[in-house]
């Protein structure tokens, strides 16, 4: 059998992704998070196009502010076009556009229900007219049915479930075929089947956590960052953890990654991801910035390549915002490394 002939029949006739052998190389194209930290510990470098991933977390959390918004601009930096299918209808421009993203170049859809929410999500993943590379789904946890908007109606246990079920397999396949990225943000809800209290889940049923690429948890760590504001003390900001509870690319189940964001701009406090300690800690997990003492080596810092102290160090990379490219680059690399390292693992580890 002429295995190539066999597979291009296929290709002609249901389309150029509808068959391939089983040798070749299906790369996933990504969208940096805007975290380096994040982008390290996902494995891949960032949030895959051509598949769902889930971030679910509790109310107030930054699912949203902080990394959805972040998502659409580091997109959009690359040229992509995203859209917003928005069913919590709380869009603000304002804090967007702080965020990076190009408000003006963004459609944002309000349906009135569930149905019509996957609907529009459906169409945006085959649309040949507005062709989307990114889409930002928020909420799954708010979804309504059509039927229970129906005042006569009554409610039909277990609709949201199926809804988000038939939802999500309507959309995988044109989504990868299409290589379009799909964010869907989710909330919460106490785990009353766990046997240790305080264990969450998040709402909707089996479908979308069997479907995402990734599930992350956003929660909060335990640094809060105050400031007096008006003689009074007030909370301008804290450290978020991203814990990741399904990979389905890269050795990542079970990373966390730990970063500060400000929701309030300050004297010496960035507003959003404090990038430059985002760059450090992260340089410092993979060894790309050593540190000895109080002094801090990268070939990047300085004409001798060291800098005395964190405050120092801050300091330049604030000067010099290019050297975050050299050390962002070095760190992927270092994530390639590591995961091809894994994956030349696993056939040993299965001859055992």
């Amino acid at each position: 059998m002429d295995l190539d002939a066999f597979v291009n029949k296929y290709r002609k006739k249901y389309g150029d992704k509808a068959a391939f052998v089983g040798n070749e190389h299906q790369p996933v194209d990504v969208v940096p998070t805007g975290i380096l930290a994040l982008d390290y510990a996902l494995g891949i470098g960032g949030w895959p196009r051509g598949h769902a991933v889930e971030v679910y977390g509790a109310p107030n959390i930054g699912k949203t502010s902080t990394v959805g918004y972040s998502a659409i601009a580091q997109a959009q930096k690359l040229g992509l076009q995203c859209g917003v299918i928005n069913i919590e209808p709380r869009f603000d421009k304002s804090w967007a556009t702080r965020r990076g993203v190009d408000v003006d170049s963004l459609p944002i859809m309000y349906p009135d229900n569930g149905n019509d929410a996957f609907e529009i999500l459906r169409e945006w993943t085959m649309d040949p007219d507005l062709p989307f590379d990114y889409i930002l789904f928020d909420s799954i946890g708010a979804i309504v049915t059509e039927s229970d908007l129906r005042p006569e109606a009554a409610s039909r246990v277990g609709g949201q479930s199926k809804l988000i079920t038939d939802g999500v397999k309507r959309i995988l396949m044109s989504a990868w075929k299409n290589n379009v990225g799909i964010m869907f943000i989710n909330q919460q809800r106490d785990d009353h089947n766990a046997r240790i209290q305080g264990l969450v889940e998040s709402p909707g049923g089996w479908a979308l956590k069997h479907a995402a690429m990734y599930r992350i948890h956003l929660k909060p760590g335990r640094e809060r960052y105050t400031a007096k504001i008006d003689g009074d003390d007030r909370v301008i900001g804290r450290e978020l953890v991203a814990n990741i509870k399904k990979s389905a690319a890269g050795d990542s189940l079970g990373a966390a990654a730990r970063f500060d964001f400000y929701h309030m701009e300050t004297e010496g406090n960035p507003f959003g991801v404090d990038v430059t300690q985002d760059i450090i800690n992260t340089g410092l997990k993979t060894k790309v910035i050593n540190q000895a003492g109080a002094y801090y080596r990268h070939e990047a810092f300085g004409e001798k390549g060291q800098l005395q102290g964190r405050k120092a160090v801050d300091a330049f990379i604030a000067e010099n915002p290019k050297v975050v490219d050299v050390i962002r680059d070095e760190v992927l690399e270092v994530m390639k490394d590591k995961r091809a390292k894994a994956q030349a693992a696993k056939p040993q580890l299965e001859a055992l």
